[in-house]
C-alpha cells in the first residue's frame, strides 16, 4: 500500500453531483390521453394450404418432367388407368395441368402454386372480411378501444404536432393494416393451422373516436435534474414503441410545457418552510442564506434509503406516489402508527401551484392504498377521508381523486410547495421547483416522516398558514382533520 495520501474526491462548484455518482432520477409521473379512431375495413385475406398429397406428388412429377407422357407419369406411381385418370381429374379441374397428344403439362396456375420457386404446391383461396380496427392518429398504430373512469376522462390530451394530418388518416389505413396485419387480423385468422396472409384493402370507413391513457414517466439525470426526458415504458414495450416515434415526440412536447422559472420569492419560501418542518434533520444543509437546496439534493439522491426505528424523518426525490418512494412512506407510516392511537385516522394534502400536478392515475391508486392502510388500523367502522387544500380552479382529475376539496388564499401558503400530512402519525413534505437551472422542470425535493415533533410542525403550519383565511365552515371541517394533534407542541407524548 502506498504511503502517499488518498486523493480528494470533491464536487465542483457547478456541479450538482460528481460524474462517478450520477444515475438517473424519477421526477415525475403523468398520464396524457392519446387521441384514436375505429375504422371500419373490408378486406381480402389469401388462405393457404396444401393440396392432397396424391394431387401433390403428381403436380411435383409433371414440374420436375414438363410433357411427360402419361403413361410413364401413371407407371412411375404404379397408377392403373381408373385411378390414374382420378388424380388427373384432381389436377385439370382446377387448372392446374392440362393433358394433350399423351402428354402432360402445368398451366400458369399450377406453377403459381410453387411459390417461391420452393418444391411443395400449395393451394390458396380469397376469402372477404370486414372488421373494426382502432388506430391512434398520431402514429396511426394499431390501439386498443378502453373503458376510461372518470379520472382518466379529466386527463389532459397528449399535444398534436404542428402539421400532423390528422384528418387524413383514413388515407394510411391500407398501408396500415398491411403493415400490422399479423397483429390486428381476427382470431379466425390467427388460430387456424393455415396461413392467411392479406390480399387486399378494399374499403375504409371513419368511425367514432376515442381516447386511450399514455403513462409517462418523467426521468432525468442527477447532475442536470431539471432537464425531464419521457420514459413511456410503462404504456408500451420498447419493440412497439419504434412503430410509435409520434406519440414519444408528443409526450415530450407536454413534459416541455410544464417547464417553471425559477421563482427568486417563492421558491425560498418554500425551502423555508420545508426547514422549519424539520430543522435538526437539516441544519447540516444550511447557511446563512437558508437550506442549501444544491447540498440537500447531492445528499437526498445519494441517500434515499428506509426509514428506522432510529432513523425517522428521511430525504424523498421525486413524487411521494412513486414505486420507490410509495415503499419508504409505507414504511414510515407504518412506524408512526405504532404509536399512534387508533382512532380519528384522516389524510390531509396540500396541493402545489405546479403544471399538471396530479395529473395521472396515479395519484388516486397511491391514495387509495394510503386510504386502505389507514382503515386497517382504525376501529372497525371508521371511514378515512381524503381531504385537499389548494388554491385556484382544481383540475378534474384532482377533483375526482379526493373526497372532498378545501379551497385557500394563493398567498397562504408557499405556491410550490407539497404536503402530504396524516395527522399525528406521518408526513411527506415537497418543494417543486427547478434545480440547477433558471427554467426547467420543477423537480418535487423535501422529506418524510414519523417524527412526532415534525408531524406537528407541519399539522400546526397548515392551521396557521393555509387556515388563516378560511371559511368558517371550512375552518371546522379541517379542524377536524387535524383531530388527536394538540395545539402545543409540549402536549405531544413524551415531550417534557
Amino acid at each position: 500500500m502506498s504511503g502517499g495520501k488518498r486523493p480528494i474526491i470533491g464536487v465542483r462548484k457547478d456541479e450538482l453531483v460528481p460524474p462517478d455518482e450520477d444515475r438517473l432520477v424519477e421526477i415525475g409521473t403523468y398520464d396524457a390521453l392519446l387521441p384514436c379512431r375505429q375504422f371500419k375495413v373490408d378486406y381480402k385475406v389469401a388462405v393457404l394450404g396444401s393440396v392432397t398429397p396424391s394431387l401433390e406428388f403428381m403436380l411435383r412429377l409433371i414440374k420436375a418432367a414438363p410433357g411427360i407422357d402419361e403413361q410413364d407419369a401413371a407407371a412411375f406411381f404404379g397408377y392403373d388407368q381408373g385411378e390414374f385418370d382420378y388424380v388427373m381429374r384432381e389436377a385439370c379441374e382446377p387448372g392446374y395441368a392440362t393433358r394433350g397428344d399423351g402428354c402432360l403439362w402445368l398451366t400458369s396456375a399450377g406453377e403459381d402454386l410453387f411459390i417461391d420457386a420452393g418444391s411443395e404446391p400449395l393451394i390458396f383461396a380469397v376469402e372477404g372480411r370486414s372488421a373494426s380496427f382502432g388506430f391512434d392518429l398520431l402514429s396511426v398504430a394499431p390501439q386498443r378501444r378502453l373503458s376510461l373512469d372518470e379520472v382518466e376522462r379529466a386527463l389532459p390530451e397528449l399535444p398534436v404536432e404542428p402539421g400532423t394530418p390528422i384528418g387524413a388518416v383514413s388515407e394510411r389505413i391500407p398501408e396500415r393494416v398491411l403493415r400490422f396485419f399479423h397483429e390486428l387480423g381476427d382470431r379466425r385468422d390467427r388460430e387456424q393451422n393455415q396461413r392467411r396472409d392479406l390480399y387486399s384493402v378494399d374499403a375504409v370507413a371513419a368511425e367514432d373516436r376515442f381516447q386511450v391513457p399514455v403513462r409517462i414517466r418523467a426521468f432525468a439525470r442527477a447532475s442536470s435534474p431539471s432537464l425531464a426526458e419521457s420514459d413511456l415504458r410503462s404504456w408500451m414495450p420498447d419493440q412497439d414503441l419504434a412503430d410509435r416515434p409520434q406519440v414519444e415526440r408528443a409526450a415530450a412536447v407536454l413534459l416541455q410545457g410544464m417547464r417553471v422559472h425559477r421563482d427568486p420569492v417563492r421558491d425560498p419560501l418554500a425551502y423555508e418552510a420545508l426547514y422549519s418542518f424539520a430543522p435538526e434533520f437539516l441544519r447540516e444543509f444550511t447557511t446563512r442564506d437558508g437550506l442549501s437546496v444544491n447540498r440537500y439534493w447531492r445528499e437526498a439522491v445519494g441517500r434515499a434509503g428506509e426509514a428506522r426505528a432510529d432513523r425517522p424523518t428521511i430525504p424523498i426525490v421525486g413524487p411521494w406516489g412513486t414505486s420507490g418512494n410509495a415503499k419508504r412512506f409505507g414504511e414510515v407510516l407504518d412506524y408512526g402508527l405504532r404509536a399512534r392511537p387508533k382512532a380519528g385516522l384522516s389524510v390531509l394534502s396540500l396541493a402545489p401551484q405546479v403544471p399538471s400536478w396530479g395529473g395521472t392515475t396515479q395519484l388516486r391508486e397511491s391514495l387509495g392504498l394510503l386510504r386502505r392502510s389507514l382503515r386497517e388500523a382504525a376501529p372497525a367502522g371508521g371511514g378515512i377521508a381524503l381531504r385537499c387544500l389548494l388554491a385556484g380552479k382544481p383540475a378534474r382529475y384532482v377533483e375526482a381523486a379526493f373526497d372532498s376539496l378545501h379551497p385557500i388564499d394563493a398567498g397562504a401558503v408557499p405556491a410550490r410547495l407539497e404536503i402530504l400530512l396524516v395527522p399525528a402519525v406521518a408526513v411527506v413534505a415537497l418543494v417543486h421547483a427547478p434545480i440547477g437551472v433558471l427554467n426547467g422542470h420543477p423537480v418535487p425535493l423535501g422529506l418524510a416522516s414519523f417524527d412526532a415533533d415534525v408531524v406537528w410542525r407541519v399539522g400546526d403550519y397548515i392551521r396557521r398558514q393555509a387556515f388563516a383565511r378560511l371559511a368558517p365552515n371550512e375552518a371546522d371541517v379541517l379542524d377536524e382533520a387535524l383531530q388527536g394533534m394538540p395545539t402545543d407542541i409540549d402536549d405531544l407524548p413524551g415531550t417534557t
